[in-house]
């Protein structure tokens, strides 16, 4: 990748030339992950593919200097049509908001002009975390370390819709974004979904293994073979990673068409978890309280133990309600029907290192009491107008439980 000036050119392609797929790339980068981003890039323009072409929009760290940064923190974008050269434009400086859902669409809708296709790819790279309501600005993904925010779901959300974009896939690169509060919204304008219920480690391969296996699709039954294969790329370079490698790790392939369903059975459940609680029956509802206390913890603590107020509190949605089936009978039947649309949701799945007692892992999905509730300002943080929220009705179950969640 690389460019005689900060602006060049752009030469829009003739649409009889038009390509399969595109990929476009919006990344912000913060600690190791600059150099991590250069890196995904240069190496997938070395993969020879007429079909996939490839644009993309990064916003480099204040410090950071390279052949494709001054060092000032600016934006730049690019694209990518397959040839040894890749026409770079500068477009901001380090007060460039990426979060701003006017730039996301913006540079939706650019990529589509300078390289359109058949189908395209959104990957969105960069720090994030779970919905967490402790600190503003937390509860999302491309942490930009120098305005200090982030973009949450809902800015992400709003400029792929006024960006006018539907996708194959849509990647998330950033740590716990497999969680009901982002793939409820984001499942909306995409057929897949690939994201992590843990930590992402971003490797510089994954570029580059996506580019290479969407080269030589040709149907729709192709597409999810590839995406399995992609996964199974990204599983053996981990194993050669020393950073990676004894990481827990997950990836998620979801069927947006499948995922509807699940959130009908987490509406039935929580319904039926509240009903336990408006029965005032407190041998059940303290013994339905201790199993719950019992699910899986997702969010690892030891990713952010000095910023608590960063951390999220995000569990898995199946083992919750397995947990609370085993503290009270009544809720078995949603609980089955949860694990299966969980199941039907998760087409493709890649996870490591699980604890020795867990052995599965599907969504994430906050789960708090209502101590902690009122404590961390869910409610002001607007949790309850999160679109999960709205067709689940989950937090009323938040604002009963009273159960000793263990973070």
């Amino acid at each position: 990748m690389c460019s005689d000036s900060p602006t060049t050119v752009i030469i829009i392609p003739n649409n009889d030339d038009k390509p399969t797929y595109t990929i476009m790339y919006y990344a912000v980068g913060g600690a190791t992950l600059d150099e991590a981003i250069e890196e995904s890039v240069e190496r997938a323009e070395k993969i020879a593919a007429t079909n996939v072409r490839m644009t993309g929009c990064i916003k480099w760290t204040k410090g950071y200097a390279s052949g494709l940064s001054n060092g000032e923190g600016e934006v730049i974008r690019f694209v990518s049509q397959g040839k040894s050269e890749t026409e770079i434009e500068k477009i901001g400086d380090n007060n460039w908001a990426m979060s701003e859902p006017e730039h996301i669409a913006e540079f939706l809708e650019w990529s589509r002009e300078v390289a359109p296709a058949d189908h395209y790819i959104l990957v969105v790279a960069g720090h994030g975390n779970g919905w967490s309501p402790s600190a503003d600005g937390t509860r999302g993904t491309l942490r930009d370390t120098d305005l200090g925010q982030y973009t949450t779901i809902e800015e992400l959300c709003e400029g792929i819709e006024r960006g006018g974009t539907t996708f194959r896939m849509i990647q998330m690169i950033s740590c716990s974004a497999n969680a009901m509060e982002y793939i409820t919204p984001l499942s909306q304008y995409a057929d897949y979904i690939l994201a992590s219920s843990h930590i992402s480690v971003m490797l510089s391969s994954e570029l580059a293994f996506l580019k290479n296996e969407l080269k030589d699709i040709k149907s729709d039954v192709d597409f999810e073979k590839s995406l399995s294969h992609y996964l199974n790329d990204i599983n053996s370079d981990i194993k050669s990673n020393e950073a990676a490698k004894s990481e827990t790790l997950d990836f998620i392939l979801t069927e947006c068409k499948s995922f509807a369903a699940l959130n009908e059975a987490i509406a039935d459940f929580t319904k039926a978890l509240v009903e336990v609680y408006e029965s005032e029956d407190k041998d059940v509802i303290t013994t339905l309280e201790e199993s719950i206390a019992k699910a899986y913890y997702l969010s690892q603590e030891a990713l952010i133990p000095e910023e608590e107020e960063r951390r999220a509190y995000t569990y898995d949605i199946v083992d919750i309600a397995r947990c609370a089936a085993k503290g009270c009978e009544a809720l078995a039947e949603y609980a089955e029907v949860i694990e299966r649309r969980a199941e039907e949701a998760r087409v493709k799945h890649c996870i490591r290192n699980l604890p020795a007692e867990v052995s599965e892992v599907y969504y994430g999905v906050t789960l708090t009491n209502a101590e902690k509730w009122a404590e961390r300002g869910y409610e002001a943080a607007g949790y309850e107008q999160t679109l999960f929220n709205r067709e689940t009705q989950w937090a009323e179950f938040l604002k009963r439980n009273n159960a000793e969640i263990r973070y």
